[in-house]
């Protein structure tokens, strides 16, 4: 069995993060869950140091890539790493189905396709965008090119230079695609909180974009972002 280490960034979820180490540990398969709380004041930290993690507590804020990068730093040097978003509780066991494609050497980074019931309830123009951003940069249509429940071996991930805040998963595909690696997704079972059409929500994921914007220019360039945005729009806006 390789050894994997999972990596799950945090913010104020001391609502599930426990659960989710605990479901992480009992696999089997995970030698070490890194919980890296990012700028908390729930006691995030403390839930998951008690649920069996080793917490890297950041004193503030950095936002979900930073926060990654934050753990891969301080994780050694795994055969494979999980990234493992905070608030999946116990499904966070379906992590199983992403090490195996990556331990039998089928696939050099996995993504998790959650059921279709628990995706996001916005407006899909975030996902929408980075489908299409992926595809340009890939060639490869994606189902959930958002997920941020991964699977990748420990050197490549180790040779990234990661993509901040909510860039990450877009920006991580297409450095994986750049250096040869094998992407696959797999279905899973996984269950986490999906934003809803709020003004939280909205908020969310007008962050997301510009993000998801900034890491897909300073890959593919504004000019190639702007023209897949903008065709993402125009499709929506005609559904």
């Amino acid at each position: 069995m390789t050894h994997a280490v999972a990596i799950v960034p945090a913010k104020d979820r001391v609502d599930l993060v426990a659960a989710t180490v605990s479901a992480l540990l009992d696999t089997g398969e995970v030698g070490e869950v890194l919980v890296v709380d990012d700028g908390s004041v729930d006691g995030t930290g403390e839930s998951a140091s008690k649920a069996g993690a080793r917490v890297i507590a950041l004193k503030s804020n950095i936002g979900k890539g930073g926060a990654v990068a934050a753990g891969v730093a301080a994780s050694g040097a795994p055969d494979t790493y999980l990234l493992i978003d905070a608030d999946l509780g116990d499904s966070a066991a379906s992590a199983s189905d992403l090490l195996t494609p990556v331990a039998e050497g089928a696939a050099d980074m996995v993504i998790g396709i959650l059921p279709e019931t628990n995706r996001s309830k916005g407006f899909g123009i975030a996902k929408r965008s980075a489908a299409l951003l992926l595809e340009e940069a890939t060639g490869q249509k994606f189902v959930e090119p958002l997920s941020g429940q991964r699977a990748i071996r420990g050197p490549l991930l180790r040779s990234l230079t990661l993509a901040p805040r909510f860039g990450l998963e877009l920006g991580l595909t297409i450095d994986v695609h750049v250096e040869g690696g094998r992407i696959q997704e797999v279905p899973t079972q996984f269950i986490h909180v999906p934003s809803k059409r709020t003004p939280k929500g909205f908020a969310h994921r007008g962050a997301q974009m510009i993000d998801l914007m900034q890491a897909s220019a300073s890959r593919l360039g504004w000019r190639c972002t702007l023209r897949v945005t903008t065709r993402s729009l125009v499709r929506r806006s005609r559904q």
